[in-house]
């Protein structure tokens, strides 16, 4: 074989067998336990426990249940706003969250699209009677876990 053709062949196959880019999970293979970490909301008192696609993290002064959904972000955003929520936005991604102050613990649930028909829902439990405290938390919970999906 001449050299002329020794070096684009070569060319040619060193392209064929480059590794691929290793891909993301995709959604459905997220863990949820891996979207929040110690440090998010105060350190944690224990370990995060997973059930199917639901996390439960134990920080020191609130408790997060962070799940995944495959839903439509509309659908589940009306829930919230019918009872007396309100929309936000967190990274460029709508949010929606209600909280409400039950004897001196605050609960807010919310929803957040990760991406069309993705969705991180959290349901924050922190002991005080400022909603707008807990709601920011929430928010603030929901930023960090968008941040950490896989691409």
């Amino acid at each position: 074989m001449s050299m002329r053709w020794t070096l684009p062949l070569l060319v040619a196959l060193a392209a064929c067998s480059a590794p691929e880019e290793p891909k993301a999970p995709a959604f459905t293979e997220v863990d949820p336990c891996s979207l929040l970490q110690s440090g998010d909301a105060g350190q944690m008192n224990g370990s995060p426990t997973r059930t199917e696609r639901t996390c439960d993290y134990p920080f020191d002064s609130l408790t997060v249940r962070l799940t995944l959904l495959s839903a439509n972000y509309a659908d589940e955003s009306q829930k919230l706003l019918s009872d007396g929520g309100y929309g936000g936005v967190v990274d460029d991604r709508p949010l929606t969250r209600k909280c409400v102050d039950s004897s001196g613990e605050v609960t807010c649930d919310a929803v957040v699209e990760a991406k069309e028909g993705q969705l991180i829902g959290l349901k924050v439990l922190q002991r005080s009677h400022d909603l707008n405290v807990v709601g920011q938390v929430t928010q603030g919970l929901a930023a960090k876990a968008v941040e950490r999906l896989p691409k």
